[in-house]
């Protein structure tokens, strides 16, 4: 499985150290990763390794163990909740929603962060033509292959 994050806090690094225990199981073991901004960071890995918990962290859907932080900055982000952090991941395994068009799957962030819908469309237009998917702004996400899918989970 390979995971991505993307940052998008202009000027930030991010790091993290942290570690993750679930029961008897320990997902994750001290990792430490520092990321400047404009990177794009990967992890590559067997299954069961600790990516996906690592990235859920950094995003804000898992904590870390007692004492582990995710700092943007130098700042200790952790208790910040999710739709405050700023982070876009995608998975091999993506979500996108079927009764939305690729317009309004690349629209529905902005619009739930209350974006007025003036800056949302101009934003929107900004990410398919950064993507190269603007001819597919209006197709339904069972109309296109898995590189376009994934473009638009980007």
């Amino acid at each position: 499985m390979i995971a991505t994050v993307i940052g998008q806090l202009a000027g930030l690094a991010r790091s993290v150290i942290v570690a993750r225990t679930f029961g008897a199981v320990r997902a994750v073991d001290d990792v430490s990763i520092a990321v400047r901004d404009g990177e794009f960071f990967t992890l590559l890995g067997p299954s069961g390794c600790g990516k996906t918990t690592t990235l859920r962290i950094i995003a804000g859907l898992e904590s870390p163990d007692t004492g582990g932080q995710v700092l943007f900055d130098g700042i200790d982000v952790t208790p910040v909740p999710i739709e405050r952090r700023n982070v876009g991941m995608v998975f091999q395994s993506y979500a996108l929603f079927p009764n939305m068009s690729v317009a309004g799957n690349v629209e529905y962030g902005l619009k739930v962060r209350g974006m007025p819908a003036a800056q949302r469309s101009a934003r929107v237009r900004e990410m398919l033509a950064m993507m190269h998917i603007e001819a597919l702004a209006q197709r339904q996400i069972d109309q296109l292959s898995g590189g376009q899918r994934q473009r638009v989970a980007l």
